[in-house]
């Protein structure tokens, strides 16, 4: 009877232990820059005529060839002439140039 007895201690303990764990959490993923800017410079961009959108593309495209160019996320290194007085991160600067090129493109029919 002891056997027994003793399993069914145990089984009862690591039922209870298993379910007394609360649950795990997966660890925090990396900032979501690339997003972020994506949707700041989509919402400017939307507003600017198509000369303008062509100007800061090149602007940018010039600025994107520079050697040494780093698409840091946060430390602003990179003035664009023509687009505004301040100096822009290389990730930010990465995202206007997607956000460009998709505005800039040709709109497919299917």
């Amino acid at each position: 009877m002891r056997p027994l007895r003793r399993a069914w201690r145990t089984l009862a303990r690591g039922w209870t232990a298993r379910r007394a764990r609360p649950p795990q959490r997966p660890p925090p993923g990396p900032p979501r820059v690339e997003f972020s800017y994506t949707i700041f410079w989509t919402k400017q961009a939307r507003t600017w005529d198509a000369a303008r959108r062509a100007a800061v593309h090149g602007a940018v495209q010039a600025v994107l060839a520079q050697p040494g160019f780093e698409p840091n996320a946060y430390e602003r290194r990179y003035p664009v002439p023509g687009l505004d007085d301040q100096a822009h991160a290389g990730a930010s600067l990465l995202a206007l140039d997607k956000v460009l090129r998709a505005l800039m493109a040709p709109a497919t029919e299917e």
